[in-house]
């Protein structure tokens, strides 16, 4: 090989190693200096995912190691924060601070032509209590009018899995009527799969935070249930007292929650 090759090869392994060392300094230093949070988020709270990296940005002294699981996983693997719909579920020994609150609501597709129920109603329709919408129908509201989306077809009725923060909420609710012979009842993991079978599907029914609503559902109304049972704390607990830093996290998703 010439002096010239020589030289010219030395020069571009230079060149490499310099962009490397750029390459590695960028990946080594994007969390310098930055504190590292662990938060549980309850797939009930999805919708609070964006607010949360919002804060963490706002900060910008927080890098956020953020993880969904249900309420019954939460407080077993030494997270700093976990943020929860409901403090039923709270792990055993941790603080809680309030951001704000939502509400638990009977929700169903528009089409549908239901608006009112007592709560011995609701519970029994959404036990599935009743076989098809007629029947329903017939026995809940004689003077409603049938579409024909809904016509001849079987109610949907959607349960959450025990063990999320939103099953301990409606378990609460519905402790004093009794369960009715079932018929025909659908699994929802998380609100967000119950929001798409609602929007999409006229016979679907279930429960549901406002929060998750949008135009393609209503709120069908409850007689004979106290109002502030639905109204449902959104929490974070923490093992021990935050600093300032969590603190003003808090604060930030308390501001951002808007109530």
């Amino acid at each position: 090989m010439s002096p010239l090759s020589s030289k010219f090869l030395t020069l571009w392994a230079l060149i490499f190693l310099l962009i490397l060392g750029g390459c590695t300094s960028t990946n080594t230093n994007e969390f310098a200096g930055k504190t590292s949070v662990r938060v549980e988020l309850s797939p009930t709270l999805d919708y609070l995912s964006p607010a949360i990296q919002a804060c963490a940005l706002q900060s910008g002294r927080l890098n956020i190691l953020l993880e969904e699981k249900p309420a019954s996983e939460m407080g077993k693997t030494n997270a700093d924060v976990s943020l929860l719909w409901g403090d039923r579920k709270v792990p055993e020994g941790m603080r809680t601070f309030r951001l704000g609150y939502d509400r638990l609501v009977f929700a169903a597709h528009t089409d549908n032509p239901i608006d009112r129920l007592t709560v011995g109603q609701a519970f029994l329709l959404y036990r599935a209590g009743f076989e098809t919408w007629d029947e329903a129908i017939e026995q809940l509201c004689p003077d409603c009018k049938t579409g024909e989306t809904i016509s001849g077809r079987f109610i949907e009725a959607w349960h959450y899995t025990p063990g999320t923060d939103i099953h301990a909420e409606i378990a609460s609710l519905s402790a004093a009527y009794p369960a009715s012979n079932i018929h025909r009842t659908f699994i929802a993991p998380a609100p967000a799969n119950l929001a798409e079978a609602l929007s999409n599907n006229p016979v679907a029914i279930g429960w549901l935070p406002a929060r998750w609503l949008n135009n393609k559902m209503k709120e069908i109304a409850i007689d004979g249930l106290d109002p502030y049972a639905q109204i449902i704390p959104v929490v974070a607990a923490v093992p021990d007292q935050p600093d300032d830093l969590l603190v003003q996290w808090l604060h930030c998703l308390q501001s951002s929650y808007g109530n």
